[in-house]
């Protein structure tokens, strides 16, 4: 009994640790903080991370684009408004790759099921089945438009 409680209790604590490298905050890109190359570097080790998993191929483009233009100005007004546009691509793909999880009974069943998605998935889900009302909704003829 003294054992089972014991790596019930290890088991539980490993598997808090594992959750707790997870990031609470976005990373952000500081310009009075210097160094902008090696922050670059630290911001684009942790997009690859499950954290930012929603960030598209678009805006990848666009956060290389402001890093340029970063890199090319000093710290003048475009580099401010750069630094503003990075932060929150950043922000946007940390806030969408939230895990968003839901009980439901299956149809037929009386068990609950969890299933989980990202906050962009969801939203994508949401936005295909309205869109997929909406199409149901208008009557469609046959004969073409009169």
């Amino acid at each position: 009994m003294k054992h089972a409680f014991l790596f019930t209790a290890l088991l539980a604590s490993s598997m808090a640790y594992a959750g707790s490298s997870l990031d609470t905050q976005a990373v952000q890109l500081n310009l009075l903080s210097g160094n902008i190359p090696q922050q670059r570097q630290q911001i684009e080790a942790k997009l690859g991370q499950i954290e930012y998993t929603e960030l598209t191929n678009q805006d990848r483009q666009v956060l290389n684009q402001q890093f340029a233009l970063i890199e090319s100005s000093a710290l003048g007004p475009n580099a401010k408004q750069a630094e503003e546009r990075i932060n929150g691509i950043i922000q946007k793909a940390f806030d969408d790759s939230k895990l968003v999880c839901t009980f439901d009974k299956p149809l037929g069943s009386n068990m609950m099921k969890r299933s989980c998605m990202t906050a962009a998935a969801k939203k994508r889900n949401y936005d295909a089945t309205q869109r997929n009302l909406e199409m149901q909704k208008t009557p469609s003829n046959p004969y073409g438009s009169q």
